[in-house]
């Protein structure tokens, strides 16, 4: 006991130390209530799953009193424990810690044998648990587990299992040790079975070993914190005897038994409460109980004091900490609300400053703090926030404003919001939000805009304004414009614009249009059937408008009777015709013709047209016309007015006229079938003329003409119809349908006519071409004819012509009926026979019976019996029988022979050519049979001949065509075999028979380099197309083509078709004669090398294609520009340095660029090349060769020391390897076969075989060993003589050595030249060699001369060498020092030479390139002679002979030039001098001009005052109220009579002349803007002048001439500068004078204008005055007493008329005419001004330009010759340097021997 006490102790002075320290209470940091047991008042709240004696009496042993009398007792637990009347109750409350005397009597037991049992305290609000102790009062559990809850038993956490064997019981959870204060491990320490009781189990959940940092943490106050605690026992400790024995008994002692339960805790309050009172419905007078409600702190409430106070929610709830109390904070909310919550994103957001936000809030105010006003309200910027009354309600209208009416609810500069002040909708203005913007309407709530946007068309508005009314939104629109929004025009009326009226009409056709309404956006009128175009006014594709004389009824279709007949007439070709249809109805006096009409389109008068032709003299007297109708017209029909006396009409037929129109219309209706007779009833009067019994006329046709005045678009009163009725009748468009030939239809009468037809017709009529007779379907748009083919008639092409037939798809035919065999002209119109007279046959009437010929004298046919017909005309059989043919079947027919004549008895029989005619084996044309051998010859056809056999000159056989003959092939001889031509492409010869195989075709002797089968393909190193004979040689560059293509080096293969060599690699061209880009070496034979210049240090990838030379900057040389620059080494990279050579002994002046080392020339050594080589002496640079013994001791010594490194190296050799290295493999065989045999020998049980084999072994290595040595002796002798031989080898090798080197010397030389010779112009190297073929042919014929003529060359040569040998004798030293140094010159030319392209140098100099033939360039060049004179330069040639020629003439043109320009220089002073006089002239004459125009400008302005005065008079007298009609015009007529002097046209003429005089006064602007640019052109001459004075200072003596006349030209400029400055202010001045003029004339154009328009104004006032007199005359007689007065008011008029306005009229009269003098004295006096200041800017001008060309002349020449000069000077040093070489080679050569 005394243990458990010190245990607890210990754990609670544990447990406060790791707590806060209660001194300081709640008022400055974290408080903590006591701590307590929480069992303490706890009772019902404490439970166990198992307990004995719960449901009866219970028996249980102890093991412990095994040794005692009684060891089995009773439980009874369904009572609770009484220390006197029931002490074997065990229930689980007497755990409960007492502190009574009898506690170890009552103790809480469970039922026996249960392993799995639990006790559960369950508390009614959160504790903090510190400990727990546990005393039991049997064995301690075997294994149990203590489990948490902080949710009320939702979710369950283990603190700690307890086990005696952790690993079986508890597999996988940790035995420790514990690191952590919450980690969940087991423990075994209060798990053994002893003590057997009153053993303990102990737990802290804050174990005192492991530090805690912070005991405030969330982890540390959440292990403290439970609402539930759980101690499950899972397992009991027995004895053992239990696994053996079931029986009850056996469990009786196994039960777990506590005698005390202690769990240490207390209230849970975060640190915010130190003392806690009871919870509702728990008695508070229990001592020691640990009450679970908080007494709260801190504004916190709660029963653990988890939750701020009310409105105290600023600040999140926070445990208290230590010090800090963490208490919650009080709500803001500026008095308008006493309630609050904690927002965690409003605390973020405020940076953890303040999270509280304000509930309900009053007021009208809204927020977090309540410290802004709600929407529709504002804050009163007066008062304070917390002021009750600081919210108003706004006062916006919601139609108009954002939000319904939502103002601004506070004063925010940076949000641009004023407290109150409405937001209007993005449409809507005004303090209130309540009217619409200046270009809207329609205020709406429902409108997100407020207003709708004003839809007015700014092209149908006024001025284009987008206003409208603001209510209705109806837009102001103009004129032809309506609609709300402007955008529709008025009917009638289309494209809206931007017009003055906005719309334009419509103007439909009046015919072809239905109406005058028209689409608005397109202006298309609404057409009548087939009628198309805006307007309406064009008629469909196939559709036509019809003639005035559309409907037309021909004569000859009428009825006939009293004699009449039809006459038809044929047409003329090329002739208009003067008729219709097909002919005439020739009438005579009496007849009768009746015409049916039935196809009246339109209701309305008609004029009858009658077209005849007249056969009489006179003019046919009467002719009458009815009209017959169907019956009674009805009065409401449109004839309902016709009397039956309008259709009995009398005409008379004129003879001098060919058409009649009937005096009266004819009134017909549409759709009624009427009868037009004409009765021919008179031609003249028998009494008159008696001689005329038989008069006649022909009548073409009648025509009904609609009568323009029966339509209404010419009579419906409206000035449109008005107008058209007035084209109408004045370009007589009536008259053109009369006329069967009319004339060209105007434009005005087309579209009139056209609007005709469209009414009239309902539209445009189908042109209904006869598709067989017409050309297509389309027709004329003018009277619908169509196109007709040839010989066919009618407006639809649908009849033949008259003497014509045959109607189909080509027309018609000609009768062409014979004028001896037919009756008349005219054929049937279907067959085409024509009418024949007797004894006339055929279809034409032209020819003879069968079996007879020659009409019209007919004969019989001559045909020998083989035909029965024969031409009409010419008499030849036709179809002739028997084989026969010709004119009378008088001969054989192809491929027939004999003699048909008819008596001969012979008949034609088949030619044997070989087979006969229609066989399949006849090839003959024809065939003859010879008179003397009566054989039959063929005359075969193209391609087959026969075999002629001979006997001397007789022809034995002559085989039948059987073969093909040369260049065809075939098999004639087999059926159906012929033979064709040959296939080669016409590259065979055609005589040949053995050109191709008669039998296959195949070609065998192709000819123009062809070959194959069909001699198509080009021959191997040709190309081309063989077909068409062009094959040619492949020309491919030997040095650019793969080897293999080449037989030798002109003869290449090449691609047949297209001629392409086969390159080598990176080559190209179609000859593979160049390199690819950036490639070169193409002399290499083996393929273009990469140029490979250095990116970086060359200007381009590209080098030169021959040498390979890039292209380097500055500072980098060598081949690809890696190097340093010339004469220069090192790494260019790094630093380049100049080679520092001594010149005297280098041979070039490039060192090595790597090393630096000179290139010595022979005989120098060093690395400057400054001292004597080995082999020479003397003093540097003079040094000579060493006597010839240095060179043969030299030479011993050098053998020597070859022969030294000989041996050493063979030495070394032999070391290396020994002498017998050569046997080594052969020795190594020995060793193996010696090692066997010893191998054998150790064996123990060697047997006979085995020691037979090793003797035999051993036999053979004796006689190798033998072999060996005798091998050894040899090849040392042999070594001997190899080692003396070596010495003579050595020998012979170094004089091999030596020559070598000089031959290698030489082949590096050779190998330079050849590549000089490749890479250079492969032309000139051409022309070279053949030159020197030429000179050494030339020579061979000379030295062959100079052996056989005597005295030769060759004894004069003796004679001349032996002075030679002298003359070397004696100056042989001098020779050699000379030819040293020669050579050294030689050498360097030669380099420079090698850099020297001939090509380049004949262009530079002569002007053309070097390798042009001298006959083909005009330039001339190298070797080029014209009339024996060296040919070079020339006209057009650039080089720099030409040039210098040039410069040179310049030069002296120049220096003739500036004399010239300084005496035009002094010429242009004096004019400058002159122009400057003509100037002040000028102005003298504008300042009298301007003061002539002042006064004609006040004239004119009191001529525009008295006009004006006078119009006044004259209008306030018009428009007087009490003016009578006749006094008006009187005045009227007055006004009228009055003559003006001068009309508006004349007035405006002579505005518009006095505008016109002025305009071209005003062209002064142009002139002196010329003359500023004459004046900078001689600033800048000056300037220039300047810098060629400077350049002429260093000119020679031409120049100094050229340099003083260049100085008087400055004088003289700077004079005529000066010159021009004063003339420019003086045109300056007088410019302004002018444009005072052009101003005050322009004044006074306008006054007179203003004049002229009213007078016009006037004028039609007077009109309108007209027209109101015409009207009142018709009252005048109603008002009588007015008419006296106004008389009399007209007489007073008239007298003012007479005086006052007559007077002022003759004013303005007098005015205006001294105007227009005037005006016309200034326009001549500026027209001579503006003529002089031309002429003087012209002389100016031109000689300042004569001034510049000849400064520019000058500059080009002397630039152009100081630059040739240059080039000059150094072609003529080089020129100087290649002599003097040339010369220097002369004389050694002329030393060779």
């Amino acid at each position: 006991m005394h243990t458990l006490l010190l245990l607890v102790c210990c754990a609670l002075a544990t447990t406060i130390a790791q707590e806060p320290d209660l001194a300081h209470g709640c008022t400055h940091g974290s408080c903590y209530p006591a701590t307590g047991d929480l069992l303490v008042g706890r009772e019902k709240n404490l439970k166990a799953s198992s307990t004995c004696g719960l449901s009866r009496r219970e028996p249980y042993c102890i093991v412990s009193h095994l040794q005692e009398e009684k060891k089995c007792f009773q439980c009874d637990s369904r009572r609770p424990y009484d220390p006197k009347y029931n002490t074997i109750s065990h229930r689980i409350e007497n755990v409960i810690t007492t502190f009574r005397p009898d506690r170890k009597k009552c103790w809480w037991q469970s039922e026996n044998g249960k392993s799995d049992v639990y006790v559960q305290l369950d508390l009614e609000a959160e504790f903090h648990f510190t400990h727990l102790i546990m005393t039991f009062k049997t064995f301690r559990p075997a294994a149990l587990l203590i489990e948490r809850s902080a949710d009320f038993g939702l979710t369950w956490q283990v603190y700690r299992y307890f086990a005696y064997d952790c690993a079986s019981v508890f597999p996988g959870i940790s035995h420790g040790p514990l690191r952590k204060v919450d980690d969940v491990i087991c423990e075994s320490r209060y798990s053994d079975i002893e003590p057997s009781t009153e053993g303990e189990v102990i737990f802290r959940v804050l174990d005192p070993a492991i530090r805690i940092e912070d005991p405030y943490s969330p982890r540390i106050q959440n292990q403290l914190k439970i609402t539930n605690l759980r101690v499950n026992f899972t397992r009991l400790h027995t004895l053992g005897d239990n696994l053996l024995d079931s029986r009850l008994e056996i469990k009786e002692k196994y039960y777990y038994a506590m005698y005390e339960l202690v769990v240490r805790g207390n209230c849970f309050c975060y640190g915010h409460a130190s003392e806690c009172a009871p919870i509702e419905g728990i008695r508070d007078d229990i001592e020691g109980m640990v009450h679970g409600r908080c007494v709260c702190k801190h504004n916190t409430k709660g029963l653990n004091c988890e939750l701020c106070d009310d409105f105290h929610n600023d600040q999140p709830w926070r445990p208290a900490e230590g010090r800090n109390t963490n208490a919650c904070k009080k709500c803001n909310c500026n008095g308008h609300s006493n309630k609050c919550h904690f927002d965690m994103a409003v605390y973020l957001s405020t940076g953890n400053i303040s999270g509280g936000v304000c509930d309900d809030c009053l007021h009208n105010t809204m927020g977090r703090n309540c410290e802004t006003c709600k929407p529709f309200y504002y804050q009163d910027p007066a008062r304070d926030i917390r002021d009750p009354r600081v919210c108003i309600a706004c006062d916006c209208d919601p139609d108009g404003s954002v939000n319904n009416g939502m103002c601004d609810g506070h004063d925010d500069p940076s949000l641009g919001t004023i407290a109150g002040q409405c937001r209007c909708k993005v449409n809507v203005e005004g303090p209130r939000c309540d009217k619409c913007k200046s270009g809207f309407f329609g205020l709406n709530a429902s409108d997100r805009l407020g207003c709708q946007p004003c839809k007015c068309d700014p092209r149908g508005t006024v001025s284009g304004s987008p206003q409208c009314d603001p209510v209705q939104g109806d837009c102001f629109c103009k004129r032809l414009v309506m609609g709300q929004s402007c955008n529709q025009c008025l009917p009638e009326h289309w494209a809206l614009s931007h017009d003055a009226s906005g719309c334009r009409g419509c103007d439909c056709d009046i015919g072809g249009a239905v109406d005058n309404q028209c689409s608005m956006e397109s202006g298309q009128c609404r057409c009548r059937s087939h009628m198309v175009g805006r307007q309406c006014n064009q008629v469909e594709s196939g559709h036509f408008f019809m003639a005035l004389d559309h409907y037309l009824y021909e004569a000859e279709l009428a009825k006939l009777s009293q004699g009449c007949t039809i006459e038809e007439r044929e047409h003329q070709s090329g002739r208009l015709a003067s008729w219709t249809g097909t002919g005439f109805a020739r009438v005579p006096e009496g007849g009768i013709l009746e015409f049916f009409i039935t196809n009246i389109p339109y209701s309305m008068e008609y004029d009858v047209l009658i077209r005849y032709e007249p056969q009489m003299p006179r003019d046919w007297e009467e002719v009458r016309i009815k009209v017959v109708r169907p019956g009674p017209i009805p009065t409401s029909s449109p004839c309902g007015n016709t009397i039956p006396a309008d259709d009995l009409l009398t005409v008379s037929l004129p003879s001098g006229s060919r058409f009649v129109v009937l005096p009266q219309p004819v009134c017909l209706e549409k759709g009624v079938r009427y009868t037009l007779r004409l009765e021919f009833v008179r031609y003249a009067d028998k009494n008159i003329i008696p001689s005329f019994s038989n008069a006649n006329i022909l009548i073409d046709s009648i025509a009904l003409l609609p009568r323009y005045s029966s339509l209404e678009m010419f009579v419906a009163g409206d000035p449109a119809s008005l107008t058209r009725k007035q084209s109408y009748e004045r370009y007589r468009c009536h008259e053109s349908a009369k006329s069967v030939s009319r004339p060209t239809l105007s434009d005005v009468c087309a579209k009139l006519i056209t609007s005709m037809s469209a009414i009239i017709n309902d539209g445009a009529l189908p042109c209904q071409c006869d598709p067989q007779g017409s050309v297509s379907s389309e027709c004329d748009v003018r009277g619908g004819q169509c196109h007709c083919k040839p010989n066919v008639i009618g407006r639809r092409c649908d009849k033949c012509a008259p003497a014509t037939y045959g109607f189909g798809p080509s027309g018609c035919k000609l009768c062409e009926c014979s004028q001896e065999g037919s009756r008349g002209r005219f054929c049937d119109v279907y067959t085409g026979q024509c009418p024949c007279l007797s004894g006339a046959f055929g279809q034409r009437c032209d020819g003879c019976q069968t079996g007879h010929w020659g009409f019209p004298n007919c004969r019989p046919c001559h045909c020998n019996g083989h035909a029965e017909e024969c031409h009409q005309k010419t008499g030849a059989c036709i179809n002739c029988r028997s084989n026969t043919a010709g004119d009378k079947c008088e001969k054989c027919a192809n491929g027939f022979y004999g003699n048909p004549v008819l008596g001969s008895g012979n008949q034609c029989r088949p030619c044997p050519c070989p087979d006969g005619p229609n066989s399949g084996r006849h090839f003959a044309a024809s065939c003859y049979q010879d008179n003397h051998s009566r054989q039959v010859v063929c005359n075969c056809k193209q391609g087959y001949t026969g075999i002629v056999k001979r006997s001397g000159g007789t022809v034995l056989k002559r085989v039948r065509c059987e073969e093909c003959a040369p260049g065809y092939y075939g098999n004639p001889s087999q059926p159906g075999g012929q033979c064709q031509p040959c296939r080669c492409n016409n590259n065979i010869d055609l005589s040949d028979p053995e050109a191709c195989d008669r039998r296959t075709g195949e070609c065998r002797k192709c000819l123009y380099n062809t070959e194959g089968p069909d001699c198509s393909m080009c021959k191997s190193g040709y190309f081309g197309d063989g077909s068409r004979r062009n094959c040619r040689k492949c020309t491919c560059n030997f040095l650019g083509t793969e080897r293999s293509q080449c037989l030798s080096r002109d003869d290449c293969l090449c691609q047949r078709s297209t001629g392409q060599c086969q390159c080598l690699p990176r080559v190209t061209g179609l000859t593979c004669d160049h390199c690819a880009p950036n490639y070169w070496n193409l002399a290499s034979g083996r393929g273009c090398e990469p140029c490979g210049c250095e990116p970086n240090n060359a200007y381009t990838s590209a080098c030169n294609e021959f040498t390979g030379q890039c292209q380097c900057r500055d500072g980098f040389g060598g081949r690809t520009c890696r190097d340093c620059q010339e004469n220069y080494w090192g790494d260019p990279r790094n630093q380049c340095r100049a080679c520092d050579c001594d010149h005297r002994g280098i041979e070039t002046s490039q060192c090595n660029r790597v090393t630096g080392h000179c290139a010595c020339r022979q005989g120098v050594s060093g690395v400057r090349c400054d001292q004597c080589a080995r082999g020479f002496s003397g003093t540097f640079p003079d040094c000579q060769p060493c006597h010839q013994c240095f060179g043969d001791w030299d030479r011993i010594v050098q053998d020597l020391a070859a022969k030294t490194k000989a041996l050493a190296a063979r030495s070394q050799e032999i070391q290396s390897t020994g002498l017998i290295g050569a046997y080594e493999k052969s020795f190594r065989e020995l060793e193996e076969k010696l090692a066997q045999a010893q191998s054998i020998v150790n064996a123990r049980n060697a047997t006979a075989e085995g020691v037979t084999t090793l003797m035999g072994m051993m036999e053979e290595l004796r006689s190798r060993i033998g072999e060996t040595t005798d091998t050894l002796n040899r090849l040392e002798g042999d070594l001997t003589a190899v080692q003396d031989s070596n010495y003579q080898a050595s020998n012979e090798l170094s004089t091999l050595e030596r020559e070598a080197r000089e031959l290698n010397l030489t082949s590096k030389q050779l190998n330079q030249q050849l590549d000089i010779l490749k890479n250079s112009n492969f032309l000139g190297a051409y022309d070279s060699i053949r030159a020197s073929y030429n000179k050494s042919r030339d020579a061979e014929h000379r030295a062959n001369q100079s052996t056989t003529d005597t005295p030769s060359t060759v004894s004069q040569s003796a004679d001349t060498r032996k002075k030679t040998e002298r003359l070397i004798a004696e100056k042989k030293d001098d020779f050699n020092r000379k030819n040293a140094a020669n050579k050294r010159a030689l050498s360097d030319l030669n380099a420079k030479a090698q850099g020297l392209d001939i090509k380049k140098i004949n262009e530079k100099v002569c002007g053309a390139p070097g390798d042009v033939p001298c006959g083909e360039s005009p330039c001339g060049g190298v070797g080029c002679r014209d009339d024996e004179r060296r040919h070079c330069g020339g006209l057009n040639c650039n080089g720099a002979v030409a040039v210098a020629e040039n410069a040179l003439e310049r030069s002296k043109h120049a220096e003739k030039e500036l004399i010239k320009a300084m005496g035009e220089v002094e010429e242009l002073f004096k004019q400058v001098a002159d122009a400057k006089s003509k100037a002040q002239e000028a102005k003298d004459k504008a300042q009298a001009a301007l003061k002539k125009a002042s006064d004609t400008k006040k004239k004119v302005e009191r001529s525009n005052n008295d006009l004006r005065d006078l119009i006044k008079q004259i209008r306030g007298f018009l428009m007087q109220e009490g003016a009578d009609p006749d006094s008006i015009e009187a005045v009227a007529s007055r006004v009228l009579e009055l003559s003006i002097p001068a009309s508006p046209q004349q007035i405006k003429h002579l505005a518009d002349e006095i505008k016109d005089r002025v305009r071209s006064l005003s062209n002064v602007d142009a002139i002196l803007e010329q003359t500023q640019d004459d004046v900078r052109k001689a600033e800048k001459l000056l300037m220039e002048a300047k810098k060629a004075r400077n350049k002429a200072d260093k000119a020679k003596n031409t120049a100094d001439s050229v340099k003083q006349a260049l100085d008087d030209a400055r004088k003289a400029q700077t004079a005529a500068e000066k010159a021009i400055q004063r003339a420019k202010d003086d045109i300056g001045m007088t410019e302004n004078r002018l444009a005072e003029i052009q101003s005050e004339t322009s004044a006074s154009e306008k006054d007179l204008n203003e004049a002229m328009d009213k007078l016009g104004d006037l004028g039609r006032q007077i009109e309108a005055l007209k027209a109101k007199r015409a009207n009142n005359s018709m009252v005048a007689t109603q008002a009588e007493e007015t008419a006296n007065m106004a008389q009399d008011k007209a007489n007073e008029a008239k007298q003012i008329l007479d005086g006052e306005l007559s007077d002022k009229y003759r004013t303005v009269q007098d005015l205006v005419g001294r105007k227009a003098n005037a005006v016309q004295d200034a326009k001549r006096k500026a027209e001579r001004l503006r003529d002089d200041a031309k002429q003087l800017l012209k002389d100016a001008q031109d000689k300042l330009q004569r001034l510049a060309e000849l400064e520019k002349d000058y500059e080009e020449n002397q630039k152009t010759l100081e630059g040739k000069a240059r080039q000059l000077d150094g072609l003529e040093d080089k020129m100087k340097a290649i002599l003097a070489s040339i010369n220097k080679q002369i004389q050694i050569y002329n030393t060779c021997q």
